[in-house]
């Protein structure tokens, strides 16, 4: 297994995120700033056909580079909804370089229903842990990394800032 550096690696993520941008925005010198990176609303100023456009372009160019469909949608989906662009969130997810799981691992008991007590909880099935752990890798990286664009406010900074982080690695997603 190759070596390699977080902080490198957290550079390449901001330097390959300006470039896809620029390139899908031609001369727009406005990629890679920090509202741009933080401003999810400027999605929602889009029309309804613009948006599924972007989200259907971004998908595609992570499935080009390796990411399976249905991870590329999800992180798409979960980085709006943590307030991050997708566009970063999916660079980061093409590294593979995010939060580490717990070392404890996860529960995937089912939780009794709150209404009910007397309900037989195999009428809830557990989730299934990959998925369950999946997706609560993608929402602590990109949660932590937005605190860190705000806290830091430098778009350059952050994602060194995000790679130093004791429990950050090269996991996977």
């Amino acid at each position: 297994m190759e070596m390699r550096d977080p902080i490198e690696t957290a550079r390449r993520v901001l330097a390959a995120y300006r470039e896809r941008r620029r390139r899908r925005r031609g001369e727009d010198t406005f990629f890679g700033s920090l509202e741009g990176l933080l401003d999810v609303e400027d999605e929602a100023r889009l029309s309804e056909a613009q948006r599924h456009r972007r989200r259907h372009e971004l998908v595609a160019a992570a499935v080009a580079d390796g990411v399976p469909w249905a991870l590329a949608e999800w992180a798409y989906d979960i980085a709006r909804e943590e307030g991050l662009d997708p566009a970063l969130a999916l660079e980061l997810v093409r590294t593979g370089l995010g939060v580490g799981p717990p070392s404890a691992g996860l529960s995937t008991g089912a939780a009794a229903p709150a209404s009910d007590k007397y309900v037989p909880l195999w009428l809830w099935p557990a989730p299934e842990p990959d998925a369950l752990l999946r997706e609560r890798m993608l929402r602590l990286s990109f949660r932590r990394l937005r605190r860190l664009l705000e806290q830091h406010g430098d778009a350059a900074a952050a994602p060194e800032a995000f790679a130093a982080g004791p429990d950050v690695g090269f996991f996977g997603y």
